[in-house]
């Protein structure tokens, strides 16, 4: 693969970041269920999926750059990098979701208690931790979309594109067939 035809890696990763920071921002702003302040389990249980999804897409992408060569394709060491640690970081991500869905689910079939009861104030503690693992998700997965973008400096560089006025044009001498002489 020749220098010019090489294609720009940054916009792919700069989509990866972008989705990995959507996993953790998304499941934080997710509205309350049944319980107030604390996600349904539909909700997070949905959340969990799409890292899932994420977590295999990045393993795929992680994979394939792994097993290219070098000489094929510069990057490939970089992305190999990038797409493991938007995986590892989307399996963090994961983790916290699965706790506060766990939680979720706990609170949601917790029979009602009396204000103050111990009962009570079991729920009001899985509620705030509920509330901060997704605070742990957000986090992480903002951490991990800046990880993902610094592996844009270790990309092969790109050749600049040429000018508009150097491309070939339909009809003109360097694309019209030779005529023959009579």
């Amino acid at each position: 693969m020749s220098a010019s035809s090489r294609p720009d890696y940054r916009d792919d990763l700069a989509v990866v970041a972008g989705m990995l920071r959507a996993l953790g921002r998304n499941a934080a702003a997710t509205p309350s269920g049944p319980v107030p302040g604390i996600p349904s389990r539909d909700a997070l249980l949905e959340h969990c999926r799409q890292a899932q999804a994420f977590i295999r897409h990045c393993g795929d992408n992680a994979e394939h750059y792994r097993h290219q060569p070098v000489a094929d394709n510069p990057s490939a060491a970089a992305l190999a990098g990038a797409y493991g640690t938007a995986m590892s970081r989307a399996a963090t991500v994961h983790r916290h979701l699965g706790a506060a869905l766990d939680l979720s689910i706990k609170c949601a079939t917790a029979a009602p208690a009396e204000p103050g009861s111990p009962a009570e104030q079991l729920r009001l503690r899985r509620a705030e931790h509920t509330v901060t693992a997704l605070d742990s998700a957000d986090r992480c997965a903002a951490e991990g979309a800046e990880e993902v973008l610094a592996f844009t400096a270790r990309l092969a560089p790109v050749a600049p594109t040429a000018p508009a006025e150097a491309a070939l044009v339909l009809g003109s001498p360097a694309t019209a067939p030779a005529r023959k002489r009579r």
